[in-house]
């Protein structure tokens, strides 16, 4: 069987992100997340960096949310920072994205 990741973007009519996608901000940011156009279970969030993983204040739950946040367990560097994600969406299709910001002093 065959599985593909569907962008969330085509599948629940648009999502927002914190920092933007493709952003520079001068500072480490507040929270970092993602707000839906629909309901989702996140089941995976996971921030990268330039010095590997980012230790997160929260994690995924059982519950489905219209948005996601957690705190960085610390202040970023500069550099550059994938997001990825994964979730279950409200009709039970799985789904897989991320988004990248970078931080400069």
């Amino acid at each position: 069987m065959l599985s593909l990741a569907i962008p969330v973007l085509a599948h629940e009519g648009g999502a927002s992100t914190s920092p933007k996608d493709g952003v520079t901000i001068q500072d480490s940011p507040a929270e970092i997340g993602i707000e839906f156009g629909g309901m989702m279970r996140i089941t995976q969030f996971e921030v990268a960096g330039p010095d590997g993983p980012v230790p997160l204040y929260g994690q995924p739950g059982s519950e489905q949310v219209e948005r996601y946040f957690v705190k960085p367990g610390e202040i970023l560097s500069a550099g550059d920072y994938q997001v990825r994600w994964r979730g279950l969406s409200d009709d039970g299709h799985m789904m897989t994205d991320g988004f990248n910001f970078s931080v400069e002093p």
